[in-house]
C-alpha cells in the first residue's frame, strides 16, 4: 500500500506540473479552431474564429504552421481536461484513504494485548525483522582470517564489502552477507549481499565485482552474471552489480545512490 501511495503522489506531482505547462501553452495559442477538409484528394485547412462560422478562413500552404498550432491547441485542451479528471480521481482516492493502514492496527494495541494477539498482517518493520532473523550458513568460515569487520561486527572479505555493508546498515536496509543461493547450471553460489527493500518487500542480490582488471576474475564475473540472468535475475530489476579496478576504486557516493534508488 505504501508503494501505491507513493506512485499516486508521484503521478499527482507529474500531472500538476504538466497541467501548469499546458496552461502556459494555451495562453499563447492562436485564436479559433482548426477545420480539416478533403477536396479533390487534397487536404485543406481552415481557421474558425467564430464558432457559428462552419467554414472558417482558408489557411494557405505557406501558413501550414498555423494549422499545426491550432491542432496542437485542440490536443492540449483535450489533454488538459483528461489531466484534471485524473487529478480529481487521485485526490478523491487519497482523501478516502484511512489515516492508518490495516497492518498498523496491531501496533496501536497496548503491550499486554500484543502478547495475547497473533497479528494477521505484518507491518513492514515486523516483516523486515522476521526476514533478517532467518538463519543461514554463509560461505565465510569462522576460521578464515580477514581482519575486516563491519560496524555490526560481521567479518567480511574486502574493504569494499565492508563499506557497502556499513552504508546498508546506516540506512536501515536489512541484508545477509554471503547467503547461499542455488542457480540452475551453476549450483550453490554465495552472493556478496542479499538485501531487502522493506517498502516493496522485495529481495535484491548484490554482487560487487572488486577486481575487474584481473582477466581471470572478470571472466568468472561475466559467467556468474550470465548464470544469474538464466535464472531470472536481471541487473536493475532484482540484481545489483557494482565493480571496481585498482585504478577505479569503489565510489562511496555511487553506492549511496544505488541504495537510495533500489532499496529505500
Amino acid at each position: 500500500m505504501a508503494d501505491l501511495l507513493q506512485l499516486l503522489n508521484n503521478r499527482k506531482r507529474f500531472l500538476t506540473s504538466l497541467e501548469k505547462e499546458i496552461e502556459n501553452k494555451l495562453e499563447g495559442a492562436p485564436s479559433g479552431a482548426l477545420r480539416i477538409s478533403h477536396r479533390k484528394g487534397k487536404v485543406q485547412f481552415y481557421q474558425r474564429i467564430n464558432p457559428a462560422d462552419q467554414r472558417g478562413k482558408y489557411i494557405p500552404t505557406a501558413q501550414k504552421e498555423l494549422a499545426a498550432k491550432l491542432a496542437q491547441k485542440e490536443y492540449d485542451k483535450s489533454l488538459y481536461k483528461a489531466i484534471q479528471k485524473e487529478l480529481n480521481a487521485i485526490d478523491a482516492f487519497l482523501k478516502k484513504m484511512p489515516k492508518y493502514r490495516a497492518e498498523e492496527n496491531y501496533l496501536r494495541l497496548n503491550d499486554i494485548r500484543k502478547e495475547l494477539v497473533v497479528p494477521a498482517l505484518e507491518t513492514d518493520e515486523m516483516y523486515a525483522q522476521r526476514w533478517q532473523s532467518m538463519p543461514y550458513r554463509g560461505k565465510l568460515s569462522e576460521e578464515e582470517q580477514t581482519g575486516l569487520f563491519t560496524d555490526k561486527g560481521e567479518k567480511v572479505r574486502s574493504k569494499s564489502e565492508m563499506i557497502i555493508a556499513n552504508l546498508l546498515a546506516k540506512d536501515g536496509v536489512p541484508y545477509r552477507y554471503e547467503c547461499p543461493l542455488e542457480l540452475k547450471g551453476m549450483g550453490v553460489i554465495y552472493p556478496d549481499f542479499t538485501v531487502l527493500n522493506i517498502r516493496l518487500r522485495k529481495v535484491f542480490y548484490w554482487e560487487h565485482q572488486g577486481m575487474m582488471d584481473d582477466e581471470n576474475y572478470a571472466t568468472k564475473a561475466i559467467r556468474r552474471e550470465a548464470a544469474y540472468q538464466r535464472n531470472g535475475f536481471y541487473p536493475g530489476d532484482n540484481l545489483i552489480l557494482t565493480s571496481e579496478t585498482r585504478k577505479n576504486p569503489i565510489d562511496i557516493n555511487q553506492i549511496r545512490g544505488i541504495i537510495k534508488h533500489y532499496l529505500l
